[in-house]
């Protein structure tokens, strides 16, 4: 079980990324069921030494907030709680929407994992 917090009408968690046997803490990973694949900052993946390459493939994300781009690399693990993916394709660029966000946890993560969002208690956990 892992806390969820509700701030500006959208759900956040913290999650744990891993990857070249480092790890980081991002605190404000918002939850998105309507996301189909997760994303992190750019800055914070470039502290695991994920960095952009010539030879990376830019993908074309289009949302409700329009058009973005970002590339796709793969982290040992994406971690919330007890929720684990492992390893995980994950996808990285600019975050940028006016408030602290370090990624958004999509709908591959929370599918993979079975797991179940409890607003009356305000978590999430494994199905």
């Amino acid at each position: 079980m892992t806390p969820i917090r509700l701030a500006r009408k959208l759900v956040f968690v913290e999650a744990t990324v891993s990857a070249n046997g480092l790890s980081v803490v991002l605190k404000n990973v918002m939850v998105d069921t309507g996301s189909g694949g997760t994303f992190f900052s750019t800055d914070q993946m470039e502290s695991l030494g994920i960095s952009q390459e010539l030879s990376d493939r830019i993908v074309f994300l289009r949302g409700i907030g329009g058009r973005e781009s970002v590339i796709q690399k793969n982290v040992d693990e994406v971690r919330v709680g007890d929720l684990v993916v492992s390893p995980m394709r994950i996808q990285m660029g600019a975050v940028d929407y006016g408030f602290p966000l370090d990624g958004v946890l999509g709908l591959d993560f929370l599918v993979a994992t079975n797991a179940i969002i409890d607003f009356s208690s305000l978590e999430i956990r494994k199905g």
